[in-house]
Parts: structure tokens; C-alpha cells; sequence
């Protein structure tokens, strides 16, 4: 192999990809790998987002093979960061054809692009259909919520909560995805259950952070606050059963740690 091309893929792999571009760029088209190069090329202009570039590379090779799955979908990652919506949309339409039904990432690809693009239905729709494959398709549940949350749908919202809560196991991000989700839903005591069985993935700041969180929100929820008639200091999980107390029971004032309080 060309030498070149050896260091390329060296500063690739490292993502230096204006120094990758460098030795790429000095392959010439008469190497038996010049083919193989310019799909490097690509990647490393849409990494370096010099889409109009990317574009004019990807469409010479769509001259030449249109049915490439790797091209149409960089074409729709162009158009779209080019603002060029009606032209990432048409493509996305080409993209369909190709896509084989039982490749569940390339299907979510599908959902995701429709999403960008406005079509909440058409997005629905194929993550439905990625689900169809693998019902556990963790990424496919996200993206569902992400869905429903544009269509202001909280029922399906808190059934992927629901879902991710059964699959995300201990990974740190899914479980903050969960907690958010059923804070949009209102489900507070469902933030309270996600913060306790998973609260080993977080040390105490992060956690009476999350639970200020939930405080701040069902006090607004409520529309209350909580006063106090002297000075104390009321642990968070204190403070988010006085206004569980009021929510549910109409106890809105009382004595705390030998302090008198009031929800109004």
C-alpha cells in the first residue's frame, strides 16, 4: 500500500484529520486504492464539517454507484448541515430503498434523519420498525422518547422510561435519560425510585443534586414553596416529603427539626 496512505490512516486513526487529509490528498488516481482514499477523505472533511466539500466528493461517487449505503447517508448528513433540508429529504427517500429491513442501526438512521427533518410520523414510524427487530434496541428506545417528547405524547415518554429502565442496567447516562423522562412526565416519586437504585453510580453531590432538582420541580409543579419562621438547615429528602405531604395529604405547615414551617 502507498505509503501515503499508511501515514493517512495513522493521523486518522489518531483523528487528526487535517493531517490525515494532507497525505490522502497527495494519492493520485492512478493508485489501485485511490477509491478506498477518498472514502477517508470524506469522513475526514465531514469531521473537519467542510460539508460543501464532503458533498462534492460524495455525489461524483453516487455518479458512479448510486445504490452506495455509506454515501447516501453522508449525502443526508451534507445536505443537512448545509440547511439544504428538500435536497437531504429527497436523498433520504433514495436511502430507504437500500436499506435492508433487518438492519435495525440503519433503520434507527432512517428515524433519526426524519426526526432532524420535521417528520415526526415517518420518524415514529421506523423506530417502531427498529424495535420490531430488537424490542431491546436500547438506542431505538431513546430515540422513541425523543419522538414523543416532540409530539408531547407523555404516555409513550414514560413507557420508553419504562423500557431504558429495564435495559440501561448501570450505564451512567442512561440512567440520567430515565430520570429526566419521568421528570418531564411529572412522575416525581419514579425520579426518587431511579435516583435511589442507582445511586451507587453517583457520589452524594451528584445525588442531592438530582434530588434538588426533583424538589424545585414539584415545587413548581405545585405551585408552593416552603417557609420557614427561623433559620434551619432541612435536608433535601425532608424538604421534598413536606410538599409529597401537602400534595397528597393537604398538610401545609407544621414543625421540622423544631422549626416551624408553611407551604404557600
Amino acid at each position: 500500500m502507498n505509503s501515503k496512505i499508511t501515514k493517512g490512516r495513522t493521523e486518522f486513526n489518531d483523528e487528526n484529520y487535517e493531517e490525515a487529509l494532507k497525505y490522502f490528498d497527495e494519492v493520485r488516481e492512478d493508485d489501485e486504492d485511490y477509491m478506498y482514499v477518498l472514502m477517508f477523505k470524506i469522513t475526514c472533511l465531514m469531521e473537519l464539517e467542510r460539508y460543501d466539500k464532503a458533498l462534492f466528493l460524495i455525489e461524483s461517487l453516487l455518479a458512479e454507484d448510486p445504490e452506495d449505503e455509506f454515501l447516501l447517508y453522508e449525502k443526508i448528513r451534507c445536505h443537512i448541515a448545509l440547511k439544504e433540508n428538500e435536497n437531504a429529504l429527497n436523498t433520504l427517500k433514495i436511502f430507504e430503498k437500500y436499506v435492508s429491513s433487518d438492519n435495525k442501526r440503519m433503520v434507527l438512521a432512517i428515524s433519526k434523519f426524519y426526526r432532524i427533518l420535521g417528520d415526526l410520523d415517518s420518524a415514529l414510524k421506523y423506530c417502531n420498525y427498529a424495535l420490531e427487530i430488537d424490542d431491546a434496541f436500547v438506542d431505538a428506545i431513546h430515540e422513541k422518547s425523543l419522538i414523543a417528547v416532540d409530539l408531547g405524547d407523555k404516555d409513550v415518554v414514560d413507557s420508553c422510561a419504562d423500557d431504558l429502565l429495564d435495559v440501561c442496567e448501570n450505564d451512567g447516562l442512561r440512567i440520567i435519560s430515565v430520570f429526566l423522562l419521568k421528570l418531564y412526565v411529572g412522575k416525581f416519586d419514579d425520579c426518587l425510585k431511579v435516583i435511589n437504585r442507582f445511586g451507587d453510580e453517583f457520589d452524594d453531590e451528584f445525588r442531592n443534586s438530582l434530588k434538588f432538582v426533583v424538589y424545585s420541580e414539584l415545587s413548581e409543579n405545585l405551585g408552593v414553596e416552603i417557609r420557614l419562621n427561623d433559620e434551619a438547615e432541612i435536608p433535601i429528602d425532608e424538604a421534598i416529603s413536606l410538599l409529597k405531604d401537602y400534595k397528597e395529604h393537604g398538610v401545609s405547615m407544621g414543625v421540622i427539626r423544631g422549626v416551624e414551617f408553611k407551604i404557600m
